[in-house]
């Protein structure tokens, strides 16, 4: 088994993804690992009752950067390297997820059970349940 120096934490803002951030930030603080959390943005399903897409887009961002603020500031947090992502306009939170493990060299994928859909599977949530799938990395999955 090789070192992981890297994990890649997705964060939708669900309790859940805190819960998983919790977990990523203990377990990254024990093996002295950096943490990326990326959020993806898809494209909205209903853009005509958007005033604008921008807009969205914008509002989104900042809202994935107040959960990033939150996170930084968890005590364990202070000791590590932590860097944030955001993707916007995707049509696959699965693809865009697993596209930036594989292109950013990431050793582990830290990821909750479900987030923020009100659709469930039995087991996984489907985002959750498409990473484990599709990652070319070792995914540990947090309930």
């Amino acid at each position: 088994m090789s070192k992981v120096n890297k994990i890649l934490l997705p964060m939708d803002g669900s309790e859940a993804s805190f819960k998983t951030a919790r977990y990523a930030i203990a377990l990254a603080s024990r093996i002295n690992a950096s943490i990326v959390i990326l959020h993806v943005i898809s494209i909205p399903q209903f853009p005509r009752y958007l005033r604008s897409i921008d807009e969205y887009y914008k509002n989104a961002r900042k809202e994935a950067e107040n959960w990033f603020d939150m996170i930084k500031n968890f005590p364990q947090s202070k000791s590590l390297e932590i860097k944030t992502r955001v993707i916007a306009g995707v049509i696959s939170v699965v693809e865009s997820i697993v596209e930036y493990a594989d292109n950013e060299n990431v050793d582990l994928i830290i990821i909750g059970t479900r987030g923020r859909s009100r659709f469930t599977k039995l087991l996984l949530g489907s985002v959750a349940s498409g990473v484990v799938t599709h990652a070319k990395c070792p995914v540990l999955v947090v309930k």
